[in-house]
């Protein structure tokens, strides 16, 4: 567009856009179908299925089982016209998974981290990288999404606030961009485990719900009228936010608390399986036996998660939370506590359900940002490489 003007080059891009999603929408489709669908004429259909057929963005397809008519040629998507690299950044591993544009796995990997600063990420990512590319048998990468725990600049991806003190000021998008050779976008690791939730977990279908991941903190991923919000500065859903050299707060589910206040009540009785130093799974799995104080804690928790869980859907009136994380995740203990915690701290209790995609939710979100990245951008890149 120039000066206000719609010029005919723009023209023909929105309508191989147009005719691309279309295609990845309906396939297999016919070109009657995709002319009657969006309503323009055979020829500029027909032209734009060849633009896409010659750019490699669609290929020729069998027929639908249901297809009785003859002569009709069908079409849909190449799955292999770009492919998008998640990773999650986490505090001992960096996780990876290579997919494909229809977001078929096509490798997965994770490499330990030792000290989980900017130059390490940084190497193990280009490492992940080529590691991942070659059990795939790919060449090239498209783009990458990386989650990360903290507040990240929106615009410019830095995180501002790490959970990892070494990556306070990493300048992610830029430096892993350079590094790896390909757009990156850095994104919450917490708001893209509640994008993969609401993609093909316990989130799907719901348009409010939040992610409330309970582990080594507390944070929560906000998604209001199906769109993930980030808030102003990057930090919506930093509901247990403490500053370094911050005593954390000893009412908190995380898992610091959990444990300080786990390791107090142990010393006080004396008729517990457990044993310290405690770990949160030791309790747990010592609550699943029947151990009196483990039940007592796991009670606790299940108060504490769903006072944070109120906090919330007071705000935002939501529909369901999604319980994660290490502690988060353990449902067959916390699930009913939490849900009857939350009927009785509000008047409109939202259902509370366990993640169903677990570990794999960061990465999962970070594979539906990075497609919907590059679909934004393929049908004219593509077609001024082939042009």
């Amino acid at each position: 567009m120039l000066n206000g003007t719609v010029t005919g080059s723009l023209v023909k891009e929105l309508n191989l856009q147009a005719v691309y999603l279309a295609v990845r929408q309906l396939h297999p489709v016919s070109r009657a179908q995709l002319a009657r669908e969006l309503g323009t004429s055979k020829p500029t259909t027909g032209r734009s299925i060849e633009a896409l057929l010659a750019a490699g963005l669609i290929r020729q397809a069998p027929p639908p089982p249901a297809e009785t008519g003859y002569g009709a040629v069908f079409f849909e998507p190449c799955p292999d016209a770009a492919t998008v690299l998640g990773l999650d950044i986490g505090s001992r591993f960096l996780r990876g998974v290579l997919t494909d544009l229809a977001g078929e796995e096509l490798a997965r990997l994770d490499l330990p981290l030792n000290h989980c600063d900017r130059n390490e990420v940084v190497a193990k990512s280009v490492e992940l990288r080529d590691r991942l590319a070659a059990r795939a048998g790919v060449m090239t990468i498209t783009a990458a999404t990386a989650g990360v725990g903290g507040v990240v600049d929106p615009q410019t991806g830095t995180i501002r606030v790490a959970n990892q003190p070494d990556l306070n000021g990493f300048a992610a998008a830029a430096d892993l961009g350079a590094a790896l050779g390909m757009p990156v976008t850095v994104e919450n690791d917490v708001n893209l485990a509640a994008v993969g939730e609401g993609r093909s977990g316990a989130g799907e279908g719901v348009e409010d719900f939040a992610f409330l991941e309970v582990g080594s903190g507390v944070g929560a991923g906000l998604v209001l009228s199906g769109r993930l919000r980030r808030g102003h500065n990057g930090a919506a859903g930093e509901i247990d936010f403490v500053r370094p050299g911050w005593e954390f707060d000893p009412h908190s589910p995380a898992a610091d608390a959990f444990l300080a206040h786990a390791e107090r009540r142990l010393t006080q009785v004396m008729d517990s399986s457990l044993r310290g130093p405690l770990t949160a799974e030791a309790v747990m799995d010592a609550a699943r036996a029947g151990d009196r104080l483990a039940n007592s804690l796991v009670k606790l928790e299940a108060e504490r998660i769903a006072k944070y869980a109120a906090q919330l859907t007071r705000v935002a009136d939501l529909e369901l939370i999604v319980l994660g994380g290490g502690l988060g995740t353990n449902g067959d203990l916390l699930l009913e506590p939490v849900r009857a915690g939350l009927a009785a701290l509000t008047p409109y209790p939202p259902r509370v359900e366990v993640s169903r995609l677990g570990m794999a939710a960061t990465l999962t979100g970070a594979v539906v940002l990075g497609l919907h990245g590059v679909l934004q951008n393929l049908v004219p890149n593509r077609l001024a490489v082939a042009g």
